[in-house]
């Protein structure tokens, strides 16, 4: 660290600007959780082949940088996750940064400084206390929404203002009647014991000089309302609390805080009962009309308790809950005067509605993913989860929806009392509100709808924490689901801090032994098929998201210091697997998930798969051994990387030694075997006949689970199995992607044959497990980007891109973008004739390499690739 800027070259590149100054901290929100924020940036330029080859970045107390702390000249190539040149930053402290690169053309100007300002970074900053009301603690049962507030007077301008909140629960909190954010289901789902996440929001607006109130409704949510199928509560606390802290600077330099203590008041309103699974109670007439604004007379409500500070306070630093989008829904009224809705799609939020009625009267509305043989709702498949919504209006028109709880859904349905006239109905969408940057298009439409699926199942599940589905009674952060999803996730939103945050939880939920959880956060499951299986953790696929994820970030943004910072969890789980292997170097001694819903699995234990779950198993323990591998080789441990590149050598062989004639017999057996390096080098494409030959038999019909389905179009064009890797794509039987979409799937489902080819929905023999909004198999996207476009990370973060399409199966057209952490790269390419044409986007700071499909010429150069624009013709024979 310097604290000055070395002295400017003559040399300067005019050319390229230096944007998108960002840290790790994506939340959105004023303050940074960090006090050494990792910083990235992106080059803007319009000329091709612009390279970073150095940078400099300086950080102030200022905006003019006045006195600046320097990096000096740092030799990278790469604009990611650099690190900060400064002291650490101070809780309440703001800082200025900027950046400059060195090109082969100079150095760029400085670009326009970064504001960061430092959250509350240790405990000592909290004068606040969490408060409760003593009449709510205990409650066993969905119950009335305590409302908590608290008058202040300001006696001069408020000039600058932050609100530091969080809740055990979930709370929606004002000032001045005014809601502080549209941030949803704050503070989210975390392992509340070890970390609770706080949010800090500029409030200066929203106050004034004189008497304010700062108020909040607090619900159950995760932290004490249902949690998984045996609906259990209070999991985490029997109180539900609000911690809020605010600290205003008047315009005569004066400082008021207004802390959550006990000289709060609280009572309850119209929320008679919240829950995540059950839906929202609200009697309108019960609403304290004015609670939320100064001068309302509390002296009736009584006095709140406080509770110690939790454990693990740290900001948000990932994106919020939030309505997203608003659909119109199509309506029409049945015999019964019930009316039905259509939201036209699988989405997960709620309905808003307006409606009239004299008071008293009430409006019901439930939900469903799907309709049974009669057109009603199908509600036998979300088990205990009531998801009913229930309104009593107070007299008048209302414009009611429901708070502290979210639906899985496409139909509903609204039942009225008599004199209830409903005016209007709006499908709120809501998710974690991640920045989608990737996008894919083909000339079939039916290609075209399964990647929207896809899409939308992502949306519909990345709430707080990745789910398994967003309906019924489960709603939990399944390993093996985001195992197999991961490069998909991270490739249609940028979800790099909303998984990092995820993983902090796994990291900390990790067993001592290594074991990781089958759901993060981890909670009770009970019993599960097989019965015998170690519900600690340790399950193969499952637990080795512990190695998939990070390396899916790694790949996906380039962040070497949450590779870093998630390494230890890495190898626990890796020494976990070590630990379990037999004498002869496999893992079958335990009880395995195995490839989980395999079609060919007895629908009462989907664990039964056609492939054996020793060798699913250990061919994992080889592949998280390469993984780790990896990572350790990036990070510079070169004896862990040789430790752990010999593991996998070793189990490999272990593997195809025991399995190796077995495996060749079913898909997930030929995929896993390929695209884990578990079969030999000499065999691989004996392998991949293998393969193909049994898509063949098969007529393109597939036959993996959750553990399979990521690799087996990977494994097909990886050994030039081309035909077969679109014939599993394009078939429309049972099972199979498109036959999904035939069936007019409109998100990814849980069960290849969900809904069976005559229409029915067989919900005895599926074992309650019925699922229509569930991502695992929308893992294929990742192929649509990687070999249908052709579009492929080949370096951390995009650095370099492998330009690989590979046309088939009758396409004529596909298109791919993915906004990378150096900017828009896409590949379109169409095919007329024997003329394949290929157009190419790099951004600046990248290279690229050309890769032919087979049977193509490319005449117009070379396979490698600079930034800026391509256009490649090929010719086929």
């Amino acid at each position: 660290m310097t604290t000055s800027s070395f002295a400017v070259p003559h040399t300067a590149d005019t050319t390229t600007t230096v944007v998108g100054l960002r840290t790790a901290d994506d939340s959105g929100l004023v303050a940074t959780p960090y006090p050494a924020p990792r910083l990235s940036w992106a080059l803007a330029s319009d000329r091709s082949g612009v390279l970073q080859h150095a940078y400099e970045v300086q950080v102030s107390a200022d905006r003019y940088f006045t006195d600046a702390a320097s990096s000096g000249e740092v030799e990278s190539d790469v604009v990611t996750d650099h690190p900060w040149p400064a002291e650490p930053l101070r809780s309440r402290e703001v800082r200025y940064w900027r950046a400059r690169v060195r090109t082969d053309l100079g150095w760029t100007a400085w670009s326009a400084p970064a504001r960061l300002e430092a959250a509350l970074l240790d405990d000592l900053d909290w004068t606040a206390r969490p408060v409760h009301l003593p009449s709510d603690r205990g409650r066993t049962s969905p119950g009335p929404v305590p409302l908590l507030r608290r008058e202040f007077d300001l006696p001069a301008e408020p000039v600058s203002a932050r609100l530091y909140v969080t809740s055990l629960g979930v709370h929606r909190t004002a000032l001045n009647g005014r809601p502080v954010s549209d941030d949803l289901l704050e503070p989210g789902w975390t392992s509340y014991p070890n970390r609770l996440l706080y949010a800090t929001y500029d409030v200066t607006d929203l106050l004034r000089p004189g008497t304010n109130a700062l108020s909040a409704a607090v619900g159950d949510g995760w932290y004490r309302g249902h949690l998984t199928w045996h609906k259990n509560r209070n999991v985490y606390g029997d109180a539900s609390a609000l911690l809020a802290q605010l600290e205003v600077t008047l315009a005569d330099g004066a400082t008021v805080t207004v802390t959550t203590d006990e000289n709060w008041r609280g009572g309850y309103g119209d929320l008679l009962a919240a829950d995540l699974y059950d839906g929202c109670e609200r009697d309108l007439r019960q609403e304290p009309h004015g609670w939320q604004l100064p001068g309302f007379d509390d002296r009736g409500w009584e006095r709140t308790g406080t509770l110690p500070l939790p454990a693990g306070l740290a900001q948000r630093a990932h994106p919020a809950v939030r309505v997203v989008r608003v659909v119109q829904p199509e309506q029409r009224m049945l015999p019964d005067r019930t009316i039905a809705v259509d939201a036209g799609e699988n989405i997960t939020g709620w309905l808003r509605l307006r409606a009239s009625g004299p008071a008293g009267s009430t409006v019901t509305v439930r939900h469903a993913e799907v309709l049974d043989s009669d057109g009603r709702l199908l509600t036998s498949i979300l088990r205990g989860a009531r998801a009913t919504d229930l309104y009593t209006l107070a007299g008048g028109t209302a414009e009611p929806e429901p708070e502290f709880t979210f639906h899985g859904f496409r139909y509903a349905e609204i039942e009225t009392s008599p004199g209830v006239t409903v005016e209007r109905v709006e499908v709120a969408v809501v998710t974690s509100d991640l920045r989608r940057i990737g996008e894919f298009h083909c000339s079939d439409e039916r290609v075209n709808t399964l990647y929207a699926n896809v899409v939308r199942s992502q949306r519909g599940n990345f709430l707080a924490v990745p789910t398994d589905c967003p309906q019924r009674d489960e709603r939990l952060g399944w390993t093996g689901d985001l195992m197999a999803f991961a490069p998909t996730a991270c490739a249609t939103f940028d979800s790099g801090s909303f998984l990092d945050s995820w993983f902090t939880d796994l990291s900390i939920e990790q067993r001592p032994d290594g074991a990781v959880p089958l759901v993060v956060p981890d909670v009770p499951l009970g019993e599960l098929p097989p019965a015998e299986l170690p519900h600690a953790g340790g399950a193969a696929g499952w637990g080795d998201s512990a190695t998939v994820v990070p390396a899916a970030l790694f790949e996906a943004y380039g962040g070497r210091g949450m590779l870093e910072r998630h390494y230890a969890a890495m190898r626990a789980w890796v020494g976990f697997t070590v630990d379990h292997l037999d004498e002869d170097g496999t893992w079958s001694g335990n009880a395995q998930l195995g490839d989980w819903l395999d079609p060919a699995a007895p629908p009462e234990d989907p664990s039964r798969a056609t492939t054996d779950s020793g060798y699913v198993a250990t061919a994992f323990v080889a592949h998280s051994a390469r993984l780790l591998s990896d990572a350790a080789r990036e990070l510079g441990h070169a004896d862990d990387a040789d430790r752990y590149a010999d593991l996998h050598r070793r189990t490999a062989e272990a593997a195809w030694r025991k399995w190796g004639a077995h495996a060749r017999t079913t898909q997930t057996g030929c995929a896993l075997g390929l695209e884990f390096g578990i079969a030999p080098a000499t065999e691989r494409a004996d392998v991949g006949k293998a393969l193909a030959s049994l898509v063949r038999a098969r007529d393109g019909r597939i036959a993996t689970g959750f553990l399979g389905t990521p690799f087996v179009l990977p494994a097909l064009t990886g050994t030039g199995h081309t035909a077969e890797a679109y014939q599993l794509l394009l078939n429309t039987e049972c099972p199979g992607w498109l036959y999904q979409v035939a069936r007019g799937a409109t998100t990814m489902w849980e069960r290849w044959d969900a809904i069976q080819p005559d229409g029915a929905i067989d919900v005895e023999n599926a074992g309650m497990m019925l699922s229509f909004n569930h991502y695992a198999y929308g893992a294929v996207a990742a192929w649509l980007y990687r070999s249908v476009a052709g579009l492929r990370p080949a370096g951390p973060g995009y650095r370099t891109i492998e330009v690989a399409p590979r046309p088939g199966g009758g396409l004529t057209s596909a298109d791919a973008s993915i906004d990378t952490p150096y900017g828009t790269a896409s590949v379109a390419w169409s095919v007329s004739g024997a003329t394949l044409t290929v157009d190419v986007s790099l951004p600046p700071g990248t290279t690229g390499t050309f890769s032919a499909p087979e049977g193509w010429r490319h005449t117009t150069g070379a396979g490698r690739l600079g930034s800026g624009h391509h256009s490649l013709v090929l010719h086929s024979g």
